[in-house]
């Protein structure tokens, strides 16, 4: 028997970014169930990004689905889905959105401070391990 427990709630992933910078999270299901079926079919993603002053990172992606168990506080390292934007957000500080947001995971957080150092032109990639 494996020594390694596989599990279908917890989805590791990759965070990539400009194809140097490696940081590990996981997309969890039973927080936002849809929400992560449909960015799960949509892997790899690989969009420039944009970053709101050191607080937020935003992609944009395209999925049609609105918001799932919605959520305004989030915790350094979280990742969500923002509907109205149509782009998934990591949260580099802990923040309060003034809109609902769909909380689909986290990233490690003890590599983020390579993510504050992003500017306009970078490539941020997500990707499932498989």
């Amino acid at each position: 028997m494996s020594k390694e427990i596989i599990s279908v709630s917890r989805i590791p992933i990759i965070v990539t970014l400009n194809n140097e910078v490696k940081i590990e999270g996981e997309l969890i299901r039973h927080l936002s169930p849809l929400t992560i079926k449909k960015i799960i079919n949509i892997l790899p993603i690989n969009q420039l990004i944009n970053n709101y002053q050191n607080k937020v990172i935003q992609i944009k992606v395209n999925l049609d689905i609105g918001v799932e168990k919605p959520k305004y506080r989030f915790k350094m390292g979280d990742i969500a889905f923002a509907p109205i934007a149509n782009s998934i957000y990591i949260f580099l500080a802990d923040y309060n959105n003034n809109q609902p947001l769909s909380h689909v995971g986290f990233i490690k957080i003890d590599t983020l401070d390579e993510l504050a150092k992003t500017k306009a032109g970078d490539v941020l990639s997500i990707q499932r391990i498989l």
